[in-house]
């Protein structure tokens, strides 16, 4: 009856030291720590792996391209201000969501382990941009009388230079 308590009472012990983590392998060192990953080790794991530049140069052109369009988009919409056309180009222009479609197209040639941050950064710029351009239209709805009176898009320019350095970045994996 001894030896069966002394063996229950020893495979309990066996199983609180396991689930506390505990070793009780005779190699084990009680001395020696395990090892650890070094603070470079942890660094360089951090960092994303650099696309080729063909595939990075490809999606950077998406994207200015459509930048460009939204630069257009608003040419367009100050050409036409002012004038009858001015209502048509404004429902075609609230309606504009290509740069959902152009990120896309130029997210493509990335993985998730080489994909630059900043192609992120231009999908929300790109957002910003296409909004700024459609209260610019919104607000000159109300006035369009003559060209003099028509407002400066600085908020559209701004997210759009915004967008130009986000596809610089995207060409240079950043």
């Amino acid at each position: 009856m001894n030896i069966a308590r002394n063996t229950t009472a020893a495979a309990a012990l066996l199983t609180i030291a396991l689930s506390a983590g505990c070793s009780i392998s005779p190699s084990a060192d009680p001395v020696t720590p395990p090892p650890t990953a070094s603070p470079s080790d942890v660094a360089v794991s951090k960092q994303p792996r650099l696309a080729p530049q063909k595939p990075r140069t490809a999606a950077a052109d998406t994207l200015r391209r459509n930048t460009q369009h939204y630069r257009d988009v608003l040419a367009a919409g100050q050409a036409a201000w002012g004038t009858p056309q001015f209502g048509a180009w404004q429902q075609k222009t609230l309606a504009d969501l290509s740069y959902l479609a152009e990120f896309t197209k130029a997210d493509k040639h990335f993985t998730a382990a080489d994909e630059p941050a900043s192609i992120t950064a231009w999908r929300e710029d790109a957002a910003a941009a296409a909004d700024a351009i459609n209260q610019w239209a919104q607000t000159n709805t109300l006035d369009t009388i003559d060209k003099s009176s028509m407002p400066n898009p600085t908020q559209v320019t701004k997210a759009l230079t915004k967008c130009d350095k986000d596809a610089d970045g995207v060409a240079a994996g950043k």
